[in-house]
């Protein structure tokens, strides 16, 4: 700011900048999209036993939002304990973790919004992760319901730093060029370029694309000194936000994340716990040991989630320029190559060749990895049943090419059978729709369900088939040009059915050894609901 001009002409110009970058903000499409895309995974957070399967689904309807975490899944810091390949976003929430996935997708979003990647954006990116990370740690000691909201308050606490740093990158230089120099202090400086703070500044983007309110206090300034113990959930959740950005400031202080490695700090020193155990000790009920243990592993997470998602900076990046978009991040299919592991299957999933009708060229394979994943993760026994069910819909769905799938279940009280978990286009509509009578008929899916045999049908307009599809399916699935429908018999009797179509015919159909892997899966699935 000019120095020669009268404080308040300083103050109104400040403003002035603000209103501008919040009116830039407001007017970029790509970021109304992404306000409702956060909003859609808080919902998720907060819906109990259904939120693994919402969470799959929601990141399954974004096609490089999967690419991205099945390749963060395959990492081998990650994978190296299950020894196979993940095919499957169920998969790879089990071995990731909820929470990881959820800040991994949330940040993957935030990414994708920006044309222009620069060393400033991912530095704040980087500080929003290990925020997250290190919230986590408070969360899994927690016992309050919904603890999670409090690694989502931390990722956004620096929102406001985020969106600067992408929008006006000779501003945000601005404000911190002083607070680099020790001429200024953070607070201030923000006060002095965009008249408020960035938390405040934060706060009006998070409210401006209409974020809960419960995250958007939470990511809320708290007093100065020693802080108290709360016994209020929303005031721990504030709490742990603003120790999990201030563990992240010195993280970042000491350490260089890049695309290689991070720096190896010592955080036993009490110069690095110090201040945050005399201001957050007591009311987290801190352990200076522990916490040193939470500051080391938050930069080994860190630093896999940066280098996986490509937000590294390296040595070379050290002028304000766009450093290009994110590794991981690209989206044409020749950028891909050079990125994917071609050793897994997941990876030649992505690039291996298809039918006409959509189906992969190298199904076999693929049905082979889901045999392994389902396997695992019935041994695991650390799985509900509808996770299961999911995972099952989700190999075969991406295995075989279909467009839509879905588990269909019997309702004892409406004597009907009701589409219950369903993924691929436009499956929400689809999945309201698909639903039909349990008394017996002579159609497809009742003879299915009378004769406990698996249908694959390459192509439904034969005559025959035709006669055979019910008035309903008809009505309401015209476009199905091939299906397939898997009845589930449980002890004798039928509880339900896999439905899955194509818009396309199938007319190179399913060899019996690929017939042999989903009868296998199928086997496994009917065992599990056996029990």
């Amino acid at each position: 700011m000019n120095k020669s001009i009268s404080p308040a002409m300083q103050e109104q110009l400040a403003r002035q900048r603000r209103d501008q970058l919040l009116l830039k903000i407001s007017n970029d499409k790509r970021l109304p999209s992404l306000g409702t895309a956060i909003t859609e995974v808080i919902k998720i957070v907060s819906t109990g036993d259904e939120s693994v399967n919402k969470l799959a689904k929601f990141i399954l309807s974004d096609v490089s939002l999967t690419k991205d975490i099945l390749n963060l899944a395959n990492s081998v810091s990650y994978r190296k304990s299950q020894g196979s390949s993940v095919t499957t976003i169920s998969k790879a929430i089990f071995i990731l973790g909820f929470d990881v996935v959820k800040t991994s997708a949330l940040s993957i979003l935030m990414l994708e919004c920006f044309s222009e990647k620069y060393k400033n954006l991912y530095i704040e990116l980087t500080r929003s992760l290990c925020a997250s990370i290190i919230a986590r740690q408070c969360v899994n000691r927690s016992s309050y319901p919904d603890a999670e909201e409090a690694s989502i308050a931390a990722l956004f606490k620096n929102i406001g730093q985020v969106l600067i740093a992408a929008q006006d990158p000779d501003l945000y230089e601005e404000i911190m060029k002083p607070v680099r120099d020790g001429t200024d202090n953070l607070h201030q400086a923000s006060v002095n370029q965009i008249g408020c703070s960035l938390t405040h500044f934060g706060s009006l983007i998070l409210h401006q694309w209409n974020i809960p309110d419960s995250i958007t206090q939470a990511a809320g300034v708290l007093p100065f000194g020693q802080i108290r113990k709360t016994k209020h959930r929303s005031e721990w959740i504030k709490q742990v936000a603003a120790f999990s950005a201030d563990a992240a400031e010195i993280i970042m202080r000491n350490t260089q994340f890049s695309r290689d490695k991070a720096d190896d700090i010592d955080f036993s020193d009490e110069k690095f716990t110090s201040e945050l155990m005399h201001r957050y000790g007591t009311a987290l009920e801190l352990e200076a040991e522990v916490l040193a243990d939470w500051l080391s592993s938050a930069i080994v997470e860190t630093q896999e989630l940066v280098q996986k998602l490509g937000i590294g900076v390296s040595a070379t990046d050290l002028e304000q320029q766009p450093v290009g978009p994110a590794p991981g991040l690209q989206h044409d299919a020749s950028s891909l190559d050079d990125l994917l592991m071609v050793s897994d299957p997941v990876s030649v999933a992505l690039q291996v060749a298809h039918h006409p009708s959509g189906k992969p060229v190298n199904a076999r394979e693929l049905l082979l990895a889901g045999v392994m994943e389902m396997t695992q993760t019935i041994s695991s026994g650390q799985f509900k049943l509808n996770d299961l069910v999911l995972q099952f819909l989700e190999i075969l769905h991406g295995s075989l090419g279909f467009q839509f799938i879905t588990a269909s279940l019997k309702d004892l009280k409406t004597e009907s059978y009701i589409a219950r978990i369903s993924l691929g286009q436009d499956w929400f509509r689809k999945q309201k729709s698909f639903q039909f009578s349990a008394k017996e008929e002579n159609d497809l899916f009742h003879l299915a369900l009378k004769n406990n045999a698996d249908l694959m049908i390459g192509e439904t307009g034969s005559t025959r088939i035709s006669q055979l599809r019910p008035g309903w399916h008809l009505a309401h699935f015209p476009e199905a040009r091939s299906l397939m429908v898997l009845p589930l018999i449980v002890n004798g009797k039928p509880i339900g059915l896999i439905y899955a179509d194509r818009n396309c015919e199938a007319p190179e159909g399913v060899p019996p050894d690929e017939t042999s892997l989903i009868k296998t899966m199928k086997a496994q699935l009917i065992a599990v609901m056996s029990r």
